[in-house]
C-alpha cells in the first residue's frame, strides 16, 4: 500500500483529472487508490460520481459520442446549406418562370370584345422574351381593371394568354393598370390614354402643366420654348415662347402643329381659355392663339368635353390629324440612328414591313424590316426600323418626317397602312408604333 499521505493525493487529483499527470504520478495514485476508499470517494465525488476505474472508459465513451455528434451534426449543417439553395433556386425559378412579376404593364390586348357583361380578349406580350402568366380583374362603378403577371417565356408558359371576365354589370370602361383600353363601346388609343391621364383642372399648376407639354411630345415638335401664364385675372391663358426661328418653308406645317396641339391643349385643361404661340420667322414675330371657342368650332363639341370623356379626346387626335404623330420616344442605345419599334398587334402573322420616309412631302428612302431568318413575325413580336441620316438628308434643320408603312402577308401581298406616322426626327431615340387590324379589314399603325 501507498505511504503517500491522502493530502498529497487529493492535492494531484485535480491535474489527475484533467489527464496533465505524469505516467509515474497515475501509477502512484491508482496505487493509493486501490487501498484507501476515503479518497476514491472523494474523486468520485469530484468527477460526478463515477468510480476512478470506470472513468477512463467513459471518458473515452463521451468523446467518441461528441466526435460522431460533430460529423452528424456536420453532414445536417451542409444538407441544410444545400437544401436552403435548392429551395432559392425553386423559388426564384417559380417567380421567374410560373408566378412573374405582379402588375405587368408590358401586354397589349387583342380581339378585345364587351359584350353586355362579359369581357374577352387576348393578352399580347410586347416583349417576345416576356409571357402572360396570369390575369387578375377588378370591378368597380363598370370600370375593370386587368392587371396581368409576367414570367419568361417557357415551355410552361408560350407567351399570350386567353382573358375572360362577366362582370356583376354594364361594364362602361376596361382598364390595363393605369391606361384606358376600351371606353364607351370602342378600344382606346394609347395616346389618347396617356393624354388624358395628363389633363388638369389648373392652369396655374405649372408642373401639370409641364407634364401635358411631355405627353405631347411638343418641344420636339415645336423645339424648344419658355412659358408665361396669364392668370390674374379670368379669361386665363398660357404663353408657349418658341425658342428657334421657324424657315419660312416649315412655317405652313408647323402652324398647324400650333392649331392641332392647342386644340388639345385648352380641351385638357380645365380653366384655360386660350394658348397662345410665340414665335419667329423671317426675322418678325407673330403669334397664333387658339381659344376654346374656336377649338370648340372646330371639333364639333365642347373641346372640354375632351377632358372629362377619353373617346371625345381620342375623336379630337383623329380629327386633327395627331393621331398619327409619335408623342412617346425614349433613349435608344445608338447616338447616330433613331430606331421605330413596330408591334404586331393583329392576329395575323406578318413576313416583312417596309418604311417609306418622307421629308418636306418629298420620299426620301425606303426601308425594310423582318426577320432575320425570313420567317414570319407572329402577333405578339415586333419588327425593328432603323433610320440615318442617309435615310433623310441631315438631323439639322429641324427633320420633321414621315412614315408609310407597308406589310407583306402570308399570301405575299403587300398592304398599305392607311396615313403616315409623324415623327420628330433625332439621333438617339426610339419610338414606339402598333400595327392593328387585319387582312380582311384592313391594316393601320398606331401608338
Amino acid at each position: 500500500m501507498s505511504r503517500i499521505p491522502c493530502d498529497v493525493i487529493r492535492d494531484l487529483f485535480p491535474s489527475y483529472i484533467d489527464e496533465v499527470t505524469s505516467k509515474a504520478s497515475n501509477e502512484l495514485i491508482e496505487e493509493h487508490l486501490t487501498g484507501c476508499s476515503a479518497c476514491r470517494e472523494v474523486l468520485k465525488n469530484m468527477r460526478g460520481g463515477l468510480p476512478f476505474a470506470e472513468e477512463a472508459d467513459e471518458e473515452r465513451k463521451e468523446i467518441d459520442f461528441l466526435k460522431k455528434n460533430k460529423k452528424r451534426n456536420r453532414r445536417i449543417a451542409v444538407l441544410s446549406i444545400a437544401g436552403a439553395a435548392l429551395m432559392l433556386v425553386l423559388l426564384l425559378a417559380v417567380r421567374v418562370f410560373l408566378v412573374g412579376d405582379s402588375d405587368y404593364t408590358g401586354w397589349a390586348p387583342m380581339n378585345l370584345k364587351v359584350e353586355g357583361r362579359t369581357l374577352t380578349f387576348d393578352a399580347v406580350p410586347v416583349d417576345s422574351a416576356q409571357a402572360v402568366s396570369a390575369l387578375d380583374y377588378e370591378e368597380a362603378d363598370g370600370v375593370i381593371t386587368v392587371k396581368a403577371r409576367s414570367v419568361l417565356v417557357s415551355p410552361l408558359k408560350r407567351g399570350t394568354m386567353h382573358g375572360s371576365y362577366t362582370a356583376s354589370g354594364e361594364i362602361r370602361e376596361v382598364r390595363n393598370g393605369s391606361r384606358i383600353i376600351w371606353a364607351e363601346g370602342a378600344t382606346v388609343s394609347a395616346a389618347a390614354s396617356d393624354l388624358f391621364a395628363a389633363r388638369h383642372d389648373y392652369v396655374g399648376d405649372m408642373p401639370a402643366n409641364n407634364r401635358l407639354a411631355q405627353a405631347l411630345n411638343l418641344s420636339s415638335y415645336l423645339g424648344s420654348f419658355t412659358n408665361e401664364l396669364e392668370t390674374a385675372a379670368e379669361p386665363y391663358g398660357w404663353k408657349i415662347l418658341l425658342n428657334d426661328e421657324i424657315p419660312g418653308e416649315r412655317l405652313a406645317q408647323k402652324e398647324q402643329d400650333m392649331d392641332a396641339f392647342g386644340y388639345v391643349i385648352v380641351g385638357l385643361v380645365g380653366n384655360l381659355d386660350h394658348v397662345t404661340f410665340v414665335y419667329r420667322t423671317g426675322g418678325e414675330e407673330r403669334t397664333l392663339t387658339v381659344t376654346a371657342a374656336e377649338a370648340g368650332a372646330f371639333f364639333g363639341e365642347d373641346i372640354k368635353n375632351c377632358g372629362k370623356n377619353v373617346r371625345s379626346l381620342d375623336a379630337l387626335l383623329g380629327k386633327s390629324g395627331l393621331a398619327l404623330y409619335a408623342f412617346s420616344n425614349e433613349p435608344s442605345s445608338s447616338e447616330e440612328e433613331m430606331w421605330i419599334r413596330l408591334v404586331n398587334r393583329t392576329d395575323t402573322e406578318l413576313f416583312q414591313v417596309s418604311c417609306r420616309f418622307y421629308k418636306n412631302g418629298e420620299l426620301m428612302s425606303e426601308q425594310f424590316g423582318q426577320n432575320a431568318d425570313g420567317s414570319a413575325v407572329k402577333p405578339g413580336d415586333c419588327f425593328w426600323i432603323s433610320a440615318g441620316e442617309a435615310d433623310f438628308g441631315s438631323w439639322e434643320g429641324d427633320p420633321l418626317l414621315e412614315i408609310e408603312f407597308g406589310f407583306t402577308t402570308p399570301a405575299g401581298e403587300e398592304i398599305r397602312s392607311g396615313g403616315r406616322m409623324r415623327v420628330a426626327a433625332a439621333p438617339g431615340t426610339r419610338y414606339e408604333a402598333a400595327v392593328a387590324g387585319s387582312e380582311a379589314e384592313g391594316y393601320s399603325v398606331e401608338q
